[in-house]
């Protein structure tokens, strides 16, 4: 059974999110939510960034939906957290860069069943992961708001741990 994936925010993080998980085994993209631009601007976005190129899977805007490699996306457009109903969503990925402050703010996501909330940015009171630096703490039974830390955190972090490893 995949996990079912929640986007709020789908700027480049998000976008970038969808297209790194698109077709990772045991993973089904169910929900984005954004605010800046409708379903059509949503999907052409996916497909055409002016930084990362061209993404060879078709997408496009059908109703409430992106369609993505014939694969429905529901869609919404809801400026208010509690608008968006997250119900169905295993993991949310929180990147719209507003709700991370405050912990408590995220609340509504587990409320409505969601079970880990991933915020790209760093958040008080979450596991802080930077990938191939401290992962292995990760407790899926223990952690489920998580954050995927700073850009600056993802840049900088792996140099220093191999400057602390090969030059103390």
């Amino acid at each position: 059974m995949s996990a079912q994936i929640g986007i709020n925010g789908y700027g480049r993080i998000g976008r970038l999110a969808l297209r790194a998980g698109w077709e990772r085994a045991g993973l089904q993209f169910a929900k984005i939510n954004e605010t800046a631009t409708d379903a059509a601007g949503s999907a052409h976005l996916t497909q055409f960034d002016s930084v990362h190129g061209t993404w060879p899977i078709e997408c496009r805007a059908e109703g409430r939906a992106v369609i993505i490699d014939g694969q429905a996306v529901d869609y919404s457009s809801d400026a208010s957290l509690t608008d968006t109903r997250w119900s169905g969503c295993d993991i949310v990925i929180e990147a719209t860069g507003r709700h991370h402050k405050r912990p408590e703010s995220l609340r509504h996501y587990f409320d409505q069943g969601v079970k880990k909330v991933v915020v790209a940015a760093p958040t008080e009171g979450a596991l802080n992961i930077v990938y191939g630096i401290n992962d292995h703490l990760y407790d899926p039974v223990e952690h489920h708001l998580l954050t995927a830390a700073s850009c600056t955190t993802n840049c900088l972090a792996p140099v220093v741990k191999v400057m602390h490893e090969r030059v103390g």
